[in-house]
């Protein structure tokens, strides 16, 4: 497949002021996209952190791989999002898994011309290091919410935040798009599966959410909050 030579995850992101054409044009020569199906690997952990990946279309998961064969889901990211961003300044390798939850376009620019640049233009490495800085805070507000919460309260938390962030709106309600096995949700929020089902029924009977091929959807969004 062919990619557009735009550059628009930089103008996404605000870095394509800092370049110069020349820069442009050394990045737009070592562009790759790839299409991707669901449960591929994009990195593992142990594999070498050689490029910064661009989400064209679709969604990624980066988790954790459990004992059991499972993945504990860190996030998932969705059209737009960039990640693997460490990689311009850490050589150490992955201690996480990068995989695709629904079938992607991921574009992988290689770390080399990256750091090339980012010596050239100290201003596009700041701007990276934001990047960086809001994914790191993300994190830690996750795992803040995680820790100080009941089961219910996580669940519910985690489907609102999904919701906001993937879903549409469908009347009062919304709908997350992205296909969530009970397992899924479980190495999402911390807690066994057998707990998430406990959950959900809880939530159908009081309808809260209601379950959809695999879809949820949440069906009163200000009493899923109260539950928070």
């Amino acid at each position: 497949m062919i990619i557009e030579a735009d550059l628009w995850f930089l103008e996404r992101f605000r870095l394509l002021e800092t370049l110069d054409e020349d820069q442009r044009d050394a990045i737009r020569r070592v562009i790759t996209i790839s299409e991707l199906k669901r449960g591929s690997r994009i990195y593992m952990p142990g594999d070498a952190p050689e490029h910064i990946y661009l989400l064209r279309f679709g969604v990624v998961k980066l988790g954790t791989p459990l004992p059991d064969g499972g993945l504990l889901i860190l996030t998932f990211l969705y059209t737009g999002d960039l990640f693997g961003e460490a990689a311009v300044i850490d050589e150490d390798p992955w201690d996480h898994v990068a995989e695709v939850h629904e079938d992607a376009l991921v574009c992988a620019v290689p770390r080399g011309p990256l750091l090339a640049i980012m010596r050239q233009t100290p201003e596009f490495g700041y701007q990276l290091a934001k990047l960086m800085a809001v994914r790191l805070r993300t994190f830690k507000t996750r795992v803040e919410q995680l820790l100080h919460r009941s089961a219910q309260a996580r669940i519910a938390h985690t489907l609102l935040t999904l919701g906001r962030q993937f879903g549409a709106e469908v009347g009062q309600g919304l709908v997350i798009p992205l296909r969530l096995s009970q397992r899924d949700l479980a190495n999402l929020v911390g807690v066994r599966r057998e707990t998430v089902n406990l959950v959900l029924q809880d939530f159908r009977h009081r309808g809260l959410v209601e379950a959809r091929r695999r879809r949820i959807f949440v069906q009163d969004p200000e009493a899923l909050a109260a539950v928070c």
